[in-house]
């Protein structure tokens, strides 16, 4: 007895294919939302500390965090929103910068000290 081998190439090639391509969705994801969460860090850490430095007046850190977020966001090609709370905004006081990358939220908090 000869064993015939019966069936639909094109449908075996399809279901293979979902097969092997279905864990892809979840790992590209995750890289999706791990590549946010880093930018959102990175922009809040390097925004709070760079308008720090560059402000001779706490009064205009605010304005040095807007363009900082904006130039940051801008190299990593992402989108990113910020808020920013200084209480109280003078020497002793704590700024804190929270940054918001797609769902990723980080915060950052420094101490402002005297000049």
């Amino acid at each position: 007895m000869i064993a015939r081998e019966v069936g639909s190439s094109p449908i075996e090639t399809v279901t293979l294919l979902a097969i092997l391509l279905l864990p892809i969705a979840p790992a590209v994801m995750l890289f999706a939302h791990l590549s946010d969460a880093l930018a959102a860090e990175s922009i809040a850490r390097h925004s709070l500390r760079a308008a720090i430095l560059q402000a001779e007046d706490t009064t205009e850190v605010a304005g040095f965090i807007s363009e900082s977020v904006q130039t940051l966001g801008s190299s990593w090609q992402k989108s990113a929103e910020h808020r920013f709370v200084c209480d109280p905004c003078e020497a002793g006081g704590l700024a804190m910068l929270e940054v918001q990358v797609g769902n990723a939220v980080a915060l950052q908090v420094a101490g402002l000290e005297p000049k």
